[in-house]
C-alpha cells in the first residue's frame, strides 16, 4: 500500500511540476527568426522593467549551455554557464541599468531539424541611446516537440582588434 501510494505521489508531483514549467507564444518558437528575436525581445527593455527570465529560459533545451568567447590583450578565454546562471545574474542587471540588444543581422544555416544561426547584434542603455557595444551570437538549434528549441548559445563582443565583417552586417 505504501508502495502504491508513494509512486501516486511521486506521479503527481511530476505532472505538476510538468504543467507549472513556463511555457511561450508558439508564435515565438515557431521559427528560428521567431526564437531567436524572442530571446532578444525578453532581455530588452528600460531601467525598472523585471525581465522574465522564466520565459527566456524556456527557449532552451533544458541542458543547453551559454557562454561568450571574450578578448584580454592578445589572447581570447571562454567562459560556458547554464542558461539558468545566466539569467540568475543578467536578468536582475538588464532591470537595474535597462538594456536593448538589437539584432543586425541573421543567417540561418539548416538541414532538416537541426540549424545554425549567425545573429549579428548591437546593445544599448536606451532604445535610442548610444550603441555600446556589438557582437556576434551563435545559435545551435534542433526542431523538436513541435517547435524550435536553443540547444547552445555562444556570443562574443566585437573589438578594435577584431572587426566584424561587413559581409556579416547585410
Amino acid at each position: 500500500m505504501k508502495k502504491h501510494l508513494l509512486t501516486l505521489l511521486f506521479t503527481c508531483g511530476l505532472i505538476y511540476t510538468c504543467f507549472a514549467q513556463t511555457t511561450v507564444p508558439q508564435q515565438d518558437v515557431a521559427t528560428i527568426e521567431a526564437i531567436t528575436a524572442a530571446g532578444l525581445k525578453i532581455i530588452s527593455g528600460p531601467k525598472g522593467q523585471k525581465r522574465d527570465m522564466e520565459q527566456f529560459k524556456a527557449l532552451f533545451l533544458p541542458d543547453a549551455q551559454m557562454g561568450g568567447v571574450f578578448y584580454k590583450g592578445d589572447s581570447s578565454f571562454v567562459r560556458i554557464t547554464t542558461v539558468a546562471t545566466f539569467a540568475e545574474k543578467n536578468g536582475p542587471y538588464y532591470e537595474k541599468n535597462g538594456f536593448y540588444e538589437k539584432q543586425l543581422s541573421l543567417k540561418v544555416e539548416q538541414f532538416d531539424n537541426l540549424a545554425t544561426a549567425f545573429q549579428v547584434y548591437e546593445t544599448r542603455y536606451t532604445p535610442t541611446g548610444k550603441v555600446e557595444a556589438r557582437g556576434v551570437n551563435t545559435y545551435q538549434l534542433v526542431f523538436d516537440k513541435g517547435r524550435w528549441w536553443i540547444a547552445s548559445l555562444l556570443f562574443t563582443p566585437e573589438t578594435p582588434e577584431h572587426q566584424i565583417p561587413k559581409k556579416n552586417l547585410k
